[in-house]
């Protein structure tokens, strides 16, 4: 019983000597400073212009498939099994085609998403460092140990230094 006490009490002072305050505390909504910062809206104007140019090059590859499957079907509308089995070699050549035009439709769809996930990650590194080394500089000047994304808090009474990484980075 004695160990047990002696335990409660030990844990109970070790437990009381780390407290942690309020004034330890900082929040950021991450969110507000990369909608503002301009390096962030560019590379985002940047990848949709990527992103767009990729899907109009796709849809000219469907629009190629898609004048074979027509070309096909006028050729073959209305006509006997003899008349199909006559122009037999023509219509395996365009299957063969089609075959074709497909897998490079999905060729490249991966190498357009992989083109773009690059991208995206090399203009994003330097963006991400830039924001997270102003966090830190915020909160090294404002004495914080700990700085926690807003949006994941309900509720808070650490200091908002989202103005201040904003004003760092120079975003009015």
């Amino acid at each position: 019983m004695r160990k047990l006490t002696l335990l409660s009490i030990f844990a109970f002072l070790f437990i009381g000597s780390i407290q942690l305050s309020a004034q330890d505390f900082g929040v950021v909504s991450i969110e507000e400073v990369l909608n503002n910062y301009p390096p962030k809206v560019s590379a985002d104007a940047e990848l949709d212009a990527m992103v767009k140019a990729h899907q109009t090059k796709m849809q000219e590859k469907q629009n190629a498939m898609q004048a074979i499957e027509t070309e096909v079907r006028t050729k073959t509308e209305g006509k006997s099994q003899a008349e199909i089995q006559a122009i037999l070699p023509e219509l395996e050549a365009k299957q063969q085609d089609y075959m074709n035009k497909q897998q490079e439709l999905v060729d490249y769809q991966q190498a357009a998403a992989k083109e773009v996930a690059e991208r995206e990650e090399a203009l994003m590194t330097p963006i991400e460092t830039s924001i997270r080394n102003s966090i830190k500089k915020v909160a090294d000047a404002k004495g914080l140990k700990y700085v926690i994304e807003k949006s994941q808090l309900l509720y808070s009474n650490g200091v908002d230094i989202t103005a201040e990484v904003r004003k760092d980075l120079g975003i009015n």
